[in-house]
């Protein structure tokens, strides 16, 4: 059997895809993990790979990472230790069906995974000397349109209103996510919070794009009610108006609707559930999390299932941090890529830290895709000696 045939059929038994990248490596000796270390600074934690040549490639880990030690140290670590990390797809595709752990397939699995596929990539590129999205594909963009995402719901809509138009004027964005109802749930008050903010932000702009996110906080009945208020506004995207769960209700939602999308997956990691989304009519725009969901190339795989559907693919990544790295290069050679991207609204004019570079603010509307080497992430030396290795 031929490496292309091997790899494929691999990823087809690991991830039940039936499209994988032409990943272009000009490297052709192998590049063989020799470690990878969970390391801890401060309130951070970070996935280290390191080759057997001494490259290294890192990422930033979300907050999920915190609760999820035993996973990431005890069954997918030692996967990846001593393979050949040009064949990537394989791995991704192996560690799934490696012994034990296709038992604890969910987020917390494909989280660790995410986080140690993402760090191979920074090493891959830096090892080829190429940006990672040079190794993914061609490249589709080299900018991306980015929306202001607001990220609360504790203050009174007049107020959240009022910064939100100060950010727009600040970062040059044209579009603005909002919260409506209470999370996982809603009350009158919730209610008429959300009503009043999506009144006022149509009041500024008759041109401003707005999306809305109700965080699974409706039933049918009520989601539905909700949305045909939001498409009364002329509001582009409905995000999750259903518990997250039940994609039956999630479908109903967005049967009932004709001039507005709904979106969702960000909790996903199954691409069965994906394939179902596209297949039924479930979803009109696919959101998985690039760390949640497994890492770039399980994203890669849904944005192509979202272009061969016809659906939208707009990857959930809500950072202003080195977290944004990967989610910029996915984006970068994505074809179904729709609208505006996230981009946390209290982050602009607001320096994340000294400790990392580039720093992530939209100019003119956009987040340009960087063209260094790897991930395009430089972090300060001196915090990896100040570092606790978590075993």
């Amino acid at each position: 059997m031929h490496r292309r045939e091997f790899v494929q059929k691999s990823i087809l038994a690991g991830l039940a895809m039936s499209w994988a990248p032409r990943i272009a490596f000009s490297q052709s000796t192998a590049v063989i993990i020799e470690s990878i270390e969970l390391l801890k600074w401060k309130d951070n934690h970070f996935v280290v790979v390191t080759s057997t040549d001494g490259m290294k490639g890192i990422t930033l880990t979300n907050t999920r990472i915190d609760y999820l030690y035993g996973i990431f140290n005890g069954l997918v670590k030692p996967f990846f230790i001593g393979k050949d990390a040009r064949q990537i797809e394989a791995l991704v595709g192996g560690v799934y069906r490696d012994e034990r752990n296709y038992k604890f397939s969910g987020m917390p699995f494909w989280n660790c995974v995410g986080h140690i596929e993402v760090a191979i990539w920074d090493m891959l590129g830096k090892t080829d000397h190429k940006p990672v999205h040079q190794l993914l594909g061609k490249q589709l963009r080299t900018e991306v349109p980015m929306y202001l995402s607001s990220l609360t719901r504790d203050n009174k809509a007049e107020e959240e209103v009022e910064k939100i138009k100060e950010k727009l004027a600040m970062s040059g964005c044209q579009a603005v996510k909002i919260k409506v109802g209470g999370r996982m749930g809603t009350d009158a008050k919730a209610e008429e919070r959300s009503y009043k903010i999506v009144e006022l932000l149509r009041k500024y702009s008759d041109t401003l794009t707005i999306y809305a996110d109700a965080n699974s906080s409706f039933d049918v009945k009520q989601g539905i009610a909700m949305g045909k208020f939001l498409e009364e506004y002329n509001v582009d995207i409905y995000e999750e108006p259903c518990p997250w769960e039940d994609f039956e209700s999630n479908k109903k939602v967005a049967d009932a609707l004709k001039k507005m999308k709904v979106a969702g997956g960000e909790q996903d990691t199954s691409f069965h559930r994906f394939e179902w989304y596209c297949q039924q009519d479930g979803l009109d725009i696919l959101q998985p999390d690039t760390f949640y969901n497994g890492g770039i190339l399980r994203g890669l795989a849904v944005g192509k299932l979202a272009e061969k559907h016809k659906k939208g693919f707009a990857p959930h990544s809500p950072k202003s941090d080195p977290l944004e790295a990967p989610f910029l290069h996915l984006a970068a050679v994505s074809p179904a890529l729709y609208g505006f991207q996230e981009f946390p609204v209290n982050a602009v004019g607001r320096k994340s830290g000294d400790w990392f570079a580039p720093h992530f603010q939209p100019v003119n509307g956009s987040l340009p895709v960087s063209n260094q080497p790897g991930l395009g992430i430089t972090y300060d030396d001196s915090i990896w000696s100040q570092t606790k290795v978590i075993e």
